[in-house]
């Protein structure tokens, strides 16, 4: 097999992979938000080449998981929701050229805390200006914040455990195969 298609075959598998496991997450901890779905885009962001590509792995993931979950109420937050959980995939951008070192690990951690964190502010505000009976207030809005705590801590715990979880794989990876790097 030439070099492009064999190329060409391990993208397809690693895209399908990453699809596969952030579903399998998500349909497994719908309640609780302890899911794949920004490790998986962060890593996307780090191994495709193309943004484009990269991007489309955590929509996958959301349109194939949302078949098995419940429906959005609003178009608008699901719009939010789509759009936060695609943005880890700069963080993996960021990752990509990035030597090894201290640096990396202050981005890995970055990784792991700014996901939830941007998702918790962006989707809460959507659920509260769009969907929810929450008063239209300052107060409204501190008490749909206050209600999705549970949820937030449950997603930073899940970013931060599937982001070890998928770098230490990566790791493994480049060991195994006797390469610092599996793709250039």
């Amino acid at each position: 097999m030439n070099q492009n298609r064999q190329q060409n075959l391990q993208d397809v598998l690693v895209f399908a992979l990453l699809v596969a496991i952030g579903v399998s997450g998500r349909w497994g901890q719908p309640q609780w938000c302890f899911t794949p779905t920004a490790a998986a885009a962060i890593f996307a962001g780090f191994y495709f080449s193309r943004v484009t590509i990269a991007s489309l792995v955590p929509i996958a993931i959301l349109l194939i998981g949302d078949l098995l979950l419940p429906a959005y109420d609003s178009a608008p937050v699901m719009i939010v929701t789509y759009a936060a959980l695609t943005l880890p995939v700069w963080f993996g951008r960021m990752l990509r050229n990035e030597n090894r070192g201290r640096g990396t690990v202050w981005k890995l951690a970055l990784c792991g805390l700014v996901p939830a964190t941007v998702f918790f502010i962006v989707s809460n505000f959507a659920v509260w200006a769009f969907q929810s009976d929450y008063e239209k207030s300052l107060a409204g809005l501190a008490e749909c914040y206050w209600a999705a705590v549970p949820f937030y801590r449950w997603m930073l715990a899940g970013d931060i455990f599937y982001v070890a979880v998928f770098t230490g794989c990566w790791l493994a990876a480049s060991v195994a195969i006797g390469r610092e790097r599996v793709r250039q």
